[in-house]
């Protein structure tokens, strides 16, 4: 999985922003659910996501950053910021990952 980040890894806001992109564009969401989300937002109840919304989301975003969230992950991430917090770490380790098969 390669995202469109292969330099270096995205800054939090900037994983926010694609956080709030993707959300628009793979998720059926309530009117105004996205401008109520903020990185201390309640990720599933702010999005109002079910169970499947929920695996949609996150296949976007190992998608989209080229990261594996594990099943596992889930129980992780509560707030916005957990979800940022997970994908930053994820390609910081994936990043020095490829660096040392170099």
């Amino acid at each position: 999985m390669a995202g469109p980040y292969p330099l270096s890894p995205p800054g939090p806001q900037q994983i926010y922003d694609r956080l709030c992109i993707l959300a628009s564009e793979r998720l059926t969401l309530p009117a105004g659910a996205l401008a109520q989300l903020h990185p201390g937002a309640s990720l599933v109840e702010g999005l109002q996501l079910d169970s499947l919304a929920q695996v949609t989301f996150l296949a976007a975003l190992e998608e989209e950053f080229g990261i594996l969230l594990e099943p596992e992950d889930r129980e992780d991430i509560v707030t916005v910021h957990d979800l940022v917090s997970l994908i930053q770490a994820r390609m910081s380790s994936s990043a020095a990952a490829a660096v040392h098969k170099a």
